[in-house]
């Protein structure tokens, strides 16, 4: 919480920044997460400061979030994000080489698809669970669910 402050430029002048939160990754990426309201977020002021935050966090080799309410409580979002967290198997540092084999000329698989290629519901689970996999978090996961690989941008949606 609260983590560090940093100083950049905006407006031609020198101003300071304290972020709301930091997250360590076990990979050794860093971010750095600002929560705002989505009403205050949006303001052309707050447009100028976050772009240079970013080019900041960009320049030092972190990440810059930035969260509203509509990502940090979207309903179908949250409730899906616990689920997938809740089955995240016991050995996380654990890959499924059958995953990115089944992958190898698609892009994406139905949900349905990707169950009948692993073998079952479970191993597409835990391989949303653990960031091999991707999906629309913003929808309940059915059959017909486009299933993709994992790519960084996906954290976003997924884990904060």
């Amino acid at each position: 919480e609260q983590p560090i402050c940093i100083s950049y430029r905006c407006g031609g002048r020198m101003r300071r920044y304290t972020p709301d939160f930091r997250f360590s990754w076990d990979d050794g990426r860093e971010w750095y997460v600002e929560v705002k309201p989505r009403s205050r977020a949006h303001t052309d002021e707050n447009q100028e400061k976050f772009a240079e935050i970013e080019r900041y966090f960009d320049g030092s080799g972190a990440k810059f979030v930035l969260l509203t309410e509509v990502e940090l409580k979207h309903p179908h979002r949250l409730h899906q994000v616990q689920y997938l967290l809740s089955k995240i198997p016991s050995d996380s540092a654990y890959e499924d080489p059958q995953i990115a084999s089944a992958w190898e000329n698609r892009d994406q698989m139905t949900f349905a698809e990707a169950e009948e290629l692993l073998g079952s519901r479970l191993r597409v689970i835990e391989g949303l669970a653990r960031r091999e996999l991707a999906c629309d978090l913003t929808q309940p996961i059915e059959a017909h669910t486009a299933i993709r690989l994992f790519r960084e941008d996906d954290d976003v949606a997924l884990f904060i």
